[in-house]
């Protein structure tokens, strides 16, 4: 295997960020590592570039050396929204640059970068066969499905859980609720018999896609390729505003965000009864934030009135994309495949695959964490399959994200009450995506 060269550049992330972006994907900046022999990984089309964030990059090197005659460029790129679309749109005007695979730790990128004007995004139907793409979680083929064709494979899922504190659920005396009814009874019994103590955080738009995606409502539901429906007024969504209106004024549910130290500081003073969450918050959540061992675990998110299934919403999971200019398609192909299905890789990961047989592997591993209280992996098993579907991977995703901090949070923090604040946020919503080149339902 050829020399290792690195080049860094970047800013340093604070704590919060680090420990949040962890699990959708790191934010260092522009590093790189040229790992060589003596041919090409499959087909002999010379070298691929791959581009992905700091905790992937490690997933590529991982393959280098399970695949010595692999002649791989890996660089190491930021996180953030848009940095991808933004490379490639540079490359697309000087005809060069593009990378031949890069993970995308915003999916939502893969919206824009399939089609014009970015015409990034080769369909894959072709190099990952059928059989493959069977054993992926469901909801993730269906995101990365456009014009009928599969643009993406999905690493890893973010499915929402219900975390809590289980030594202290059984001294306080208090059920673990199974449905929205019996999770606002006990916040409002939270707030009256121990007061400061939380059951949930609506701080940032990651608790957005918890409570406003586990019910499905409409926020970027997409209906055709260049159509989607936002309606903010649907039952879907004033089921959430009704659950958490009384919950934010009697302070049992948290505005701040969850690496707030505020937030942290609950945490820590076993003051956070219960988070639905994402599955990642226990090791990159809580475990890093000092929440004391031995106290927490994971059931299924409860279920929304009128129904008995209990959907989850999801907070991250990262895509794989191919370049359409990439000059071995089938190698490429053949990288991917490997780098999201193959169980021993993915089993010593820290979120949850995204491919079903190596979810069980990862569960396997996962099962005697001393860490927790009892084990979180059977929920996170039970919700990989529910996540609402309703929830897709839109053009818009740089300005839904922080509208909701910007509108809504904003809005809570002065005095303002959910219901009121729909408008505002309907309105910001349905022009950043008929920017976006939608046209937009409104019902």
């Amino acid at each position: 295997m050829g020399q290792i060269r690195r080049v860094t550049a970047g800013a340093l992330l604070t704590v919060a960020s680090a420990l949040a972006l962890a699990a959708c994907g790191s934010s260092d900046s522009g590093s790189s590592t040229s790992t060589s022999a003596n041919s090409a990984a499959t087909s002999g089309g010379g070298q691929l570039t791959v581009w992905a964030d700091a905790t992937r990059v490690e997933q590529v090197r991982a393959y280098a050396r399970a695949h010595p005659q692999a002649d791989l460029k890996i660089v190491t790129i930021p996180a953030d929204a848009g940095y991808v679309s933004t490379k490639v749109q540079l490359a697309n005007r000087t005809r060069k640059g593009w990378p031949d695979v890069v993970f995308l730790a915003t999916p939502s990128e893969i919206s824009a970068l399939q089609g014009p004007p970015y015409n990034y995004a080769a369909p894959l139907d072709d190099v990952i066969g059928q059989d493959v793409r069977d054993g992926f979680a469901p909801s993730t083929i269906t995101n990365c499905t456009f014009g009928g064709r599969v643009v993406c494979i999905q690493n890893d899922l973010a499915q929402t859980v219900l975390w809590y504190d289980a030594p202290l659920m059984r001294r306080l005396g208090y059920d673990v609720p199974r449905t929205w009814d019996e999770y606002a009874a006990l916040g409002e019994r939270v707030a009256r018999e121990h007061p400061g103590m939380v059951v949930g955080a609506f701080g940032d738009h990651m608790m957005e896609q918890v409570f406003y995606g586990s019910s499905g409502c409409p926020i970027k539901q997409t209906t055709g390729a260049d159509s989607v429906r936002i309606d903010l007024h649907a039952d879907e969504c004033t089921r959430v505003n009704e659950l958490l209106q009384p919950l934010i004024d009697n302070r049992s549910v948290s505005l701040s965000g969850l690496f707030d130290p505020e937030f942290t500081r609950l945490m820590r003073s076993e003051q956070v009864l219960m988070l639905p969450m994402a599955s990642w918050m226990g090791d990159f959540g809580f475990k890093a934030l000092r929440f004391p061992a031995g106290r927490l675990t994971a059931t299924t998110m409860p279920t929304w009135p009128g129904e008995d299934v209990p959907y989850a919403g999801t907070v991250g999971g990262g895509v794989w994309a191919i370049s359409q200019h990439t000059g071995d398609k089938v190698a490429a192909g053949r990288l991917v495949e490997w780098l999201t299905t193959d169980t021993r890789l993915q089993q010593g990961l820290t979120t949850y695959p995204a491919f079903e047989a190596a979810a069980d592997a990862w569960a396997r591993a996962k099962a005697d964490d001393d860490y927790y209280a009892a084990d979180p992996v059977p929920a996170m098993q039970e919700e990989a399959g529910k996540i609402r579907e309703n929830w897709n991977y839109v053009r818009y995703e740089a300005a839904w994200q922080p509208s909701f901090a910007e509108i809504v949070v904003a809005g809570l923090k002065k005095g303002d009450k959910l219901e009121a604040l729909m408008d505002p946020w309907q309105d910001r919503l349905v022009e950043a995506a008929q920017t976006a080149g939608y046209s937009v339902e409104q019902q």
